[in-house]
């Protein structure tokens, strides 16, 4: 088997399929941490199924995509078996998406639905994570706030390891047409996600980025009324909030894995400030949003200012 090898949230991924998503390949011959080769896959085993195409039996989770094709993820291994007329972008995109978020969790990461920034620079350096629903406008926030200096750690899929640190993920974001136009970004030079769908990838433009704490989490609500506005979130409710945006969510299936997503969670809470951002339909613009996020950090971040 010729693998190329890939570098992706701290772990060498030695893939038998083209990732180009991933950037350029690492050189050497380094043991890959996550070996991602093609196999011929059976059916899901009987009483698995959690829906959506998802299905978990112990230690091993599985995809099943109309056109695509299946996964079978474990820890140490992602197995691709695509449809013969499946278009390989994707393929790719559920491998990296829903099969990659499958083996991050096995491998004891807490994986959230969201966007991770960089706040800060050197050793005060630290992150946010932006969590939200299938178009809440996460990734059209996480363009705006690159846009503003703020290098984007990951798109679409943040694991957060038992230390507390959001790892880097792919180097692009995920983006519809309308909001690049809104970006002032044309798409003559971008590719589709995948050959009938409307979004594109938007490569990023970043040095290395280490693990970082992850400090604050934001999640995208909208309501009613009034002004847009950033509340904390306390108790029960933040362990909600986590549960409801943790990637893939129906895979945290069966007592062990319930249990071990409580006690992950917890440790969060512990170590990041979990917020609200209340938003009415009218002022659901990415530039408000931001503008909103960043008062809220910069309340934060003073006082540890001035007190140096």
């Amino acid at each position: 088997m010729s693998l190329t090898r890939y570098s992706c949230y701290g772990l060498v991924l030695g893939s038998e399929i083209p990732l180009p998503d991933l950037g350029e390949p690492i050189a050497g011959d380094a043991v890959p941490d996550v070996l991602i080769r093609y196999g011929g896959l059976p059916a899901p085993p009987p009483g698995t199924d959690l829906g959506l195409g998802l299905w978990r039996d112990g230690e091993v989770c599985g995809v099943e995509v109309d056109e695509v094709g299946r996964y079978r993820a474990t820890a140490t291994e992602i197995v691709v078996d695509p449809l013969p007329e499946a278009d390989p972008k994707a393929v790719r995109l559920f491998l990296l998406g829903s099969a990659m978020g499958a083996t991050m969790m096995l491998r004891g990461c807490l994986v959230l639905h969201g966007n991770a920034f960089r706040i800060g620079h050197g050793d005060d350096a630290a992150c946010a994570v932006v969590l939200g629903h299938s178009g809440a406008g996460k990734s059209t926030l996480a363009a705006e706030l690159h846009r503003r200096g703020h290098d984007v750690l990951s798109d679409d899929v943040v694991p957060v390891d038992a230390d507390g640190l959001a790892l880097p993920g792919y180097p692009r974001i995920k983006l519809w047409d309308d909001a690049l136009d809104r970006l002032g970004r044309g798409t003559g030079d971008l590719e589709r996600i995948h050959d009938d769908h409307p979004k594109f990838q938007v490569p990023l433009e970043r040095g290395a980025l280490a693990p970082l704490p992850l400090r604050w989490v934001f999640v995208l609500e909208r309501h009613a009324g009034g002004d847009l506005r950033v509340e904390e979130a306390r108790g029960a409710v933040t362990f909600a909030l986590l549960h409801e945006h943790t990637y893939r969510h129906e895979l945290v299936h069966g007592p062990a894995a319930v249990a071990a997503h409580l006690q992950q969670c917890a440790r969060l809470v512990e170590r990041a400030r979990v917020r609200r951002v209340l938003r009415p339909a009218e002022t659901m613009t990415a530039e408000a949003t931001a503008d909103a996020i960043l008062a809220d950090l910069a309340r934060d971040l003073r006082p540890a200012q001035e007190s140096r």
